[in-house]
This record gives C-alpha cells, sequence and structure tokens, in this order.
C-alpha cells in the first residue's frame, strides 16, 4: 500500500526525466503518450495504466518484489511475492461443448447478417467458427501458433438478441484472425465486421492477413505483427464512430513509433455489416496525422 502510494512524477524528476506540466497532469517526454497524476499513470498508446508498483513492471520490466523494493528505498518485499503470484494467475480456458448441427450459425451468418456462404465455409472448416452445443450461439475462436485453442468469442444466433461475450480465460492476444502470406494485415474491431469486409472484398482474399482485436486493444494486432515479421502493411478498418476514431489514432501513433506503414479504411456507415447489408462500397480514408 506505501509503496503504491509513492508520487510518480515526484519520483521521476528526482532520477532525471523530463516531465511536462498540463493542467492537473504531468506528461512524460520520454514516452509522450503517458500522463501522470500524483501516484497513478497512463499509457494512452497502450490503453494502460495504474499505480506505482505496475509503472515499474510495464516500464522497467521489474518483478513485483524488485518495484516494491524500489519504490520504498530498498525495504524488502519478499513477504507480498506469493500474494503477487496468485492475484496474476491467469485462469484456463473453458471450452463448451460444441455441436455436430451447425444450421443455426450458417442462417445467422449467411441469411441475417449477409456474410458470403464461402466465406463462412472456410472458417468453419478451419474450426474457427464453430457452434455450442448448449444454447446454439456462434463461436469464433482463436488459436496459438501450435494450434492450441486460446480465445472464444460466443454471440447469440437469436433474432433480436445481442448477446456476445468472450468465453472466462480467453487470451486475446491470439482473437478470431486468418494468417496469409502476404505482407498485409487489415485490423477490425469484431470477427462480423472482418467477415463482412471479406464478403465485399473477396478477390484473392486469402492471401492477406486479417484479425479482429475484440474490441479496440491493440493485443491481437500486436501478436501478429510479431509471429509475421514480413507484414509492411496495415489497414486499420475499425468502426466509423468516436471509439473506433479515437482507437485508430491510439493504434497509429504506435504503428508510428514502431516504423510500420498503415493506413485507414472506412466503413460509409457505422461499421462494415451495415455497409454490407446496404450494399455500399469500400471507402479509403487518407492516412490520420496522429498528435497526443
Amino acid at each position: 500500500m506505501r509503496a503504491n502510494n509513492i508520487d510518480i512524477a515526484k519520483m521521476l524528476i528526482r532520477q532525471g526525466e523530463k516531465l511536462k506540466k498540463e493542467g492537473t497532469v504531468y506528461r512524460w517526454m520520454q514516452f509522450d503518450s503517458t500522463v501522470i497524476h500524483g501516484s497513478e499513470w497512463f499509457r494512452h498508446s497502450r490503453q494502460t495504466g495504474g499505480g506505482p508498483i505496475q509503472f515499474m513492471k510495464h516500464f522497467y520490466g521489474m518483478e513485483f518484489a524488485q518495484a516494491v523494493e524500489y519504490l520504498l528505498n530498498g525495504e524488502t518485499a519478499s513477504e507480498f511475492v506469493q500474494y503477487e503470484k496468485q492475484a496474476e494467475e491467469k485462469k484456463e480456458l473453458e471450452i463448451p461443448v460444441f455441436s455436430k448441427n451447425m444450421h443455426r450459425t450458417f442462417a445467422y451468418l449467411i441469411k441475417t447478417r449477409g456474410i458470403s456462404a464461402d466465406v463462412v465455409s472456410f472458417f468453419v472448416k478451419e474450426k474457427k467458427i464453430l457452434e455450442t452445443e448448449q444454447y446454439h450461439n456462434v463461436a469464433f475462436c482463436g488459436y496459438d501458433e501450435d494450434g492450441n485453442l486460446k480465445q472464444i468469442n460466443l454471440r447469440s444466433t437469436r433474432s433480436g438478441d445481442r448477446f456476445f461475450l468472450d468465453i472466462e480465460g480467453s487470451d486475446k492476444h491470439y482473437y478470431f484472425r486468418h494468417m496469409g502470406n502476404g505482407k498485409t494485415v487489415y485490423v477490425f474491431e469484431a470477427p462480423i465486421d472482418m467477415l463482412s469486409y471479406i464478403s465485399m472484398n473477396k478477390d484473392n482474399w486469402q492471401e492477406n492477413s486479417y484479425v479482429a482485436l475484440g474490441g479496440v486493444a491493440i493485443d491481437a494486432l500486436e501478436n501478429v505483427l510479431n509471429i509475421n515479421p514480413g507484414i509492411k502493411k496495415v489497414y486499420l478498418c475499425l468502426d466509423n464512430d468516436k471509439a473506433g476514431n479515437e482507437a485508430v489514432e491510439r493504434i497509429g501513433k504506435v504503428l508510428d513509433e514502431n516504423e510500420m506503414g498503415w493506413d485507414r479504411l472506412t466503413p460509409t456507415l457505422k461499421d462494415w455489416n451495415e455497409d454490407l447489408l446496404y450494399g455500399l462500397e469500400t471507402e479509403q480514408t487518407e492516412k490520420i496525422e496522429m498528435s497526443m
């Protein structure tokens, strides 16, 4: 508790770091998307933050005990290590029983969502689209490099039911995706958006890579780039709304920092499924200039 009440700005200033005062917060010039207020910090480019202990772990790679000892000027923290390990223990993925009959999934994706039957069939054969035995929800599945199931997103197939969630224990680093051999990756907020875009742009689509973020966090994209260094261009295809616009700016800044080329593809309406259902064409917008 004492370590997590340390004033981060004062600590950094004592270390000779440059900070810029902006109203009630400080901006850390070394990582200028990071703002600090007392014992709290937030890094906008990574959408992460917390207290002093998380700060030391995030920026300096310290273990929990090291962070506490540093913040308390050498006072031992060994008694807290076991608690921290228990708190950070990851839960196992709860894999549901899948149905052999996928009629509801095909009907929902093709008839209700307008996604091309051949696109749906491709992902079904890859076992990336399944259907649960109980409730008959669509299951969008993500696998690691060894073919292990790591993430499951469920969406209801019932008309008017907006139920969707990530199953307990899902790892967003391995969200629903397709890995091609080309140099381009297309990035979406949700699996439905990804499938809708592919349905409207099917020419040689399998050559490219596609990934859903499961929201607007960058984790799944970073993982794709890490395991496929051949990718040279990123297209951010996020929703045409406030959250999507802000995410493009944030993710774009990270890509700029890593010298990765990128552009934005924007749906005419709110998202790609709406464009698909209304028969609208893909529209590319110019790259947004980053400013934080």
